[in-house]
């Protein structure tokens, strides 16, 4: 006669053979014989959890943990089966009651970070799968989960290196796929990205975070369609606040901004105090044109943590649009130039609030700052900051004006060449008939997305075959190296060699027609000067362009030509080649 200890023996070894069926069975005739056999209940807990069953999985286990309470593995089973049925806080205390009883339970640490992981408390995540390691150096699923919590922390190449650790040991990880997935996309590899979220799926199917990685690596990819079924079926298995969040970004991608923001609210119902949704939420209200809704968003920026580099911290109070009354507010630079040339603009009209205005600027715009209005002091970020009692950054001041779409300060000139260099560069750029254009194809590499946003010298080529035109080239820096492999037509000159700062972009700009950039620090110096602007653009714009609209609120003399397909520069520059062209057949050169 077979014992229940026997018959217990028979079934676990049907069931870690994958015989489901027969495992339950007698699983289900040993507590028949014995209800309190809490190894039986335990079992088919475990059996219940694996099949998808969770309600019958947590009502199980928690009758195995009844009839034996000191069970460390039981209640880290009933951990794994609440946090699976989506109640993480709950698993996080059970496992945390599991190793009360048994510290050296390395599964309940692992399987504990990946609960703390959902939570948010990605230290105390990254310090459990380390306890896991500490335990069982080799062990593949807190090695996942560290490469997670590594992820967390923007540890993006460590994680990819723990996530392939992990791989090795157990090949067919489908969360170690996911992460590694997920890693790979934030190192922007988008082709392998993919690849690794296809892996995780054929290993399993219903795993939620492998799904919302391959719908964010698929908007990247231009793929939309594809896209949003990824992300149907993440909202399927595994919705919440980083799906919403996941989706939005891809949303903006796919320049729909309203839809992006819906998901980016819907996501901070969960996270409220998460700096990156709001300031997320912010660009997305101000890609719509809720310029309302969107500047108190944007101001999240200040308070993201993970910024790089980090935001500063003042002991002043910031500047919120009151009377001034002869105090010394401090404006300054915060990102890019670009940024910085665009809300140059408003600093005259802080002044007129009666204060005294000190403006701090990136070194390399300080020759230009001779003309702008209203400051009594110009200072170069790193320099000594004289004394003050307000301060506000620049791409703070919309807010605190208040702008909305329809009443941008837009009147241009707000920047105005040197007189002196304007002259030499004209007798420079003399020679010669036909329309001034210049010239620039790439922004600043660091930039996230730059690959997207720069058409480079061949995404303009198309231009340059326009006849009655004399174009001059601006690019500095990096982009540059295109030249090398272009085979350039004899009315393009390259300037940059001559340039030695942005007073002399400026210079050159005053004397040309016509200024046709990527979306980059040139453009908005040649909209703060006034001079005609067509920007070439992405199919998802940054904010500041807005959606569907061929013009700019910020810059009266911009067209704006936007890709119609991601990636497609060419129907762009055969756009900007047409319009070109027509612009020829009506240019009368000025005296």
């Amino acid at each position: 006669m077979v014992t229940l200890s026997q018959a217990l023996l028979i079934a676990l070894d049907h069931h870690q053979a994958g015989r489901v069926a027969e495992a339950e069975d007698i699983y289900r005739r040993i507590l028949g014989a014995d209800p309190e056999y809490a190894d039986a209940m335990q079992l088919l807990g475990v059996l219940a959890a694996q099949t998808g069953q969770m309600e019958a999985a947590v009502r199980r286990l928690r009758l195995a943990v009844a009839l034996r309470p000191d069970s460390a593995g039981g209640w880290s089973n009933l951990a794994g089966a609440e946090q699976s049925a989506g109640a993480v806080a709950r698993a996080v205390r059970l496992y945390g009651r599991a190793l009360r009883l048994m510290p050296e339970l390395a599964d309940a640490h692992a399987s504990r970070s990946a609960a703390l992981r959902r939570l948010g408390r990605h230290d105390a995540a990254l310090a459990a799968a380390g306890q896991a390691l500490c335990l069982v150096p080799d062990h593949a699923d807190a090695l996942a989960n560290r490469a997670a919590a590594l992820l967390s922390h923007g540890e993006s190449l460590a994680a990819e290196l723990c996530a392939r650790r992990s791989l090795r040991l157990n090949g067919r990880s489908a969360v170690a796929h996911a992460t590694l997935a997920a890693a790979l996309a934030a190192q922007r590899r988008w082709g392998e990205a993919e690849a690794a979220a296809r892996d995780s799926l054929a290993a399993d199917r219903n795993l939620g975070e492998a799904w919302e990685v391959l719908g964010a690596v698929l908007a990247k990819l231009g793929h939309f369609p594809e896209s949003l079924d990824a992300f149907a079926n993440a909202a399927r298995l595994r919705p919440g606040p980083s799906l919403w969040a996941a989706r939005g970004t891809a949303l903006i991608a796919m320049a729909r901004p309203d839809e992006a923001a819906a998901d980016f609210e819907r996501a901070l119902t969960d996270r409220p105090q998460d700096a990156g949704l709001h300031w997320n939420l912010g660009f997305a209200r101000l890609m719509a044109g809720d310029y309302a809704g969107g500047w108190p968003e944007f101001d999240w920026r200040r308070h993201d943590d993970r910024a790089e580099p980090p935001w500063r911290r003042f002991s002043q109070p910031t500047w919120r649009g009151e009377a001034l009354e002869g105090r010394t507010i401090l404006l300054y630079a915060e990102q890019g130039l670009g940024d910085t040339l665009q809300f140059l603009r408003y600093v005259p009209l802080v002044a007129a609030r009666g204060g005294r205005v000190v403006l701090e600027v990136q070194p390399s715009l300080l020759p230009l700052m001779a003309g702008v209005v209203g400051p009594a002091q110009v200072i170069a970020r790193g320099d000594p900051l004289p004394s003050f009692d307000l301060e506000c950054p620049l791409m703070s001041l919309p807010r605190a004006f208040g702008t909305v779409v329809d009443d941008v300060p837009a009147t241009v000139p707000y920047l105005r060449a040197d007189p002196a260099r304007v002259a030499v560069w004209r007798e420079r750029l003399a020679a010669g008939e036909g329309l001034r254009v210049g010239l620039v194809w790439a922004g600043n590499p660091r930039f996230p997305g730059d690959d997207q946003r720069s058409p480079r010298l061949a995404g303009l080529r198309g231009l340059l075959d326009v006849p009655g035109c004399r174009f001059h080239g601006l690019q500095m820096g990096p982009g540059r190296a295109d030249l090398t492999q272009a085979a350039l037509p004899d009315g393009f000159s390259d300037l940059a060699p001559e340039i030695a700062d942005f007073a002399d972009t400026a210079a050159i700009m005053a004397n040309l027609d016509l200024v046709v950039s990527s979306c980059t620090g040139p453009a908005h110096l040649a909209g703060a000067l006034g001079v005609p602007l067509w920007l070439a653009l992405p199919f998802s714009a940054d904010w500041r362009w807005m959606a569907d609209r061929d013009d700019s609120p910020w810059y009266p003399t911009a067209r704006l030509f936007r890709q119609p397909t991601p990636g497609d520069w060419r129907s762009v520059a055969g756009r900007m080649a047409a319009e070109l062209a027509a612009l020829v057949q009506r240019f009368k050169p000025s005296p």
